[in-house]
């Protein structure tokens, strides 16, 4: 598996203004960027309120009855698949989602962790599939992408850990019943359903992110998208399904 930029006064006055702009400018722009929950500062955007009202059970997002089903293949350590979740994957809910068009399945790998030799795409993937328990998994797979680290740097620690479970913040969620259920088995199946539905379904060549355009109930692919592909990639797509 693979994944598929004499002045000295004068100047030091000169020097502190520019400073000061810098700082003025930059403290704009986080006070206007993401917010950060008290949950080890881990950034929520709006994360939460892209999601509310939208129906989730499990893996699944979205009405369970609409047309289309958008298969996600995924890491969460993959840089590919967080720009994609950060960028595309709003105006899609938004669009599609929210209004009851499209349904998403996530069906997260961690095949980089063989790569790096390291545990950070489980560990992420786990408490994904925990919290699904609770039907809030999208609220954590957004959040792992939002605070994506760098590959194989072993970020997934157990402070960041708890604090995507702790920055889900809805009142139906419960943190540390989903931190202790990702530490069992419990979510081995699905991880495992995973991978042979990737190697059934792409190949064992799989790249990050792939998605499966499929008719709900149905298990025919209608159209394959590989890796972090424009907006405009899905929307087209989805638009000529939905027009049969």
């Amino acid at each position: 598996m693979r994944r598929d930029s004499r002045l000295a006064p004068v100047l030091a006055i000169v020097g502190g203004a520019i400073v000061l702009v810098v700082a003025l400018v930059v403290a704009s722009q986080l006070n206007n960027g993401s917010k950060k929950s008290s949950a080890g500062n881990i950034a929520t955007d709006s994360i939460a309120e892209m999601l509310s009202g939208i129906p989730q059970k499990g893996i699944e997002l979205g009405n369970p009855n609409a047309k289309l089903t958008l298969v996600e293949f995924s890491d969460p350590q993959c840089p590919f698949c967080g720009e994609w979740a950060r960028n595309t994957l709003p105006p899609l809910v938004q669009a599609y989602v929210r209004t009851g068009k499209l349904r998403i399945e996530y069906r997260g790998l961690d095949f980089l962790d063989q790569n790096f030799g390291t545990t950070d795409s489980e560990r992420m993937l786990k408490l994904a599939l925990a919290a699904g328990f609770q039907n809030q998994l999208w609220n954590v797979v957004e959040l792992e992408f939002e605070n994506q680290g760098a590959e194989g740097s072993g970020y997934a620690t157990d402070a960041f850990i708890r604090g995507i479970a702790e920055a889900v913040g809805t009142k139906s969620f419960d943190a540390n019943k989903a931190l202790a259920a990702a530490k069992t088995n419990a979510v081995v199946p699905m991880i495992n359903t995973a991978q042979k539905l990737a190697e059934t379904k792409v190949g064992k060549s799989i790249s990050t992110p792939t998605f499966l355009i499929e008719r709900t109930g149905s298990s025919k692919v209608e159209k394959t998208i590989v890796g972090a592909q424009p907006l405009s990639t899905f929307t087209t797509a989805i638009d000529a399904l939905l027009k049969k």
